[in-house]
């Protein structure tokens, strides 16, 4: 595999950016891609794809070509090889650390990432709460935290299925309205139907769609 063909990492790019002297700015206009893209990408807060990453670095390398200079290898690249061996299938972003299919349009993406994140949290909140037993009728728990409970797992869920919708790996859909559960996935798409995944599942496939509503 080419030097050229290989990604570049954020630490490739800023090291890049001071040894040439190159602003966010030149960077896009040679390259072709976003200002903020090249800039959140330098920061962490956004991996680009395999072909983005393929651009940036061609272009890189072009400038330290003219300057006399070889481009700055990073020390470790066995993950980043491992990522363009599988044929640009999957591309890794930072928040969160998981492998996302191509698939998955840019801004889906985003919202599954915040939606997974701010689960994160709500579940760091619930855990902090009390934990109490008891309850009116003396059992196990209290009402309060066979609530807390419940909403963890909930949230859990949800955060589950939006990281299988990240790899393209979609086990709920959107059902035509009214359409009545034929199977438990026909239910689980039903119940996601009413949570913050609602919007983003994916459309079902007409075919299906029609032979439910018949």
């Amino acid at each position: 595999m080419s030097a050229s063909k290989r990604g570049v990492t954020p630490e490739q790019l800023r090291q890049a950016a001071k040894d040439l002297n190159l602003t966010v700015a030149a960077i896009a206009e040679g390259t072709g891609l976003s200002k903020a893209y090249i800039s959140e990408f330098r920061n962490e807060t956004r991996n680009l794809s395999a072909s983005q990453q393929a651009q940036l670095r061609t272009y890189l390398e072009a400038q330290y070509e003219e300057q006399g200079q070889d481009f700055p290898e990073a020390q470790d690249t066995s993950d980043q090889d491992l990522l363009q061996g599988l044929g640009g299938m999957v591309k890794r972003i930072t928040r969160p650390a998981i492998l996302l299919s191509e698939d998955v349009p840019a801004a889906q993406a985003e919202k599954l990432a915040d939606l997974i994140e701010a689960n994160r949290l709500k579940v760091g909140d619930i855990l902090n709460t009390e934990f109490a037993t008891g309850g009116f009728f003396g059992g196990e728990f209290s009402e309060a935290t066979e609530n807390a409970i419940r909403e963890i797992f909930a949230l859990l869920a949800l955060n589950y299925v939006a990281i299988l919708m990240l790899q393209g790996r979609n086990i709920a859909r959107k059902l035509p309205e009214g359409a009545q559960p034929k199977t438990m996935g026909d239910w689980l798409s039903g119940y996601l139907a009413a949570s913050p995944l609602a919007d983003l599942l994916p459309e079902a496939d007409p075919a299906d769609a029609e032979a439910e509503a018949a």
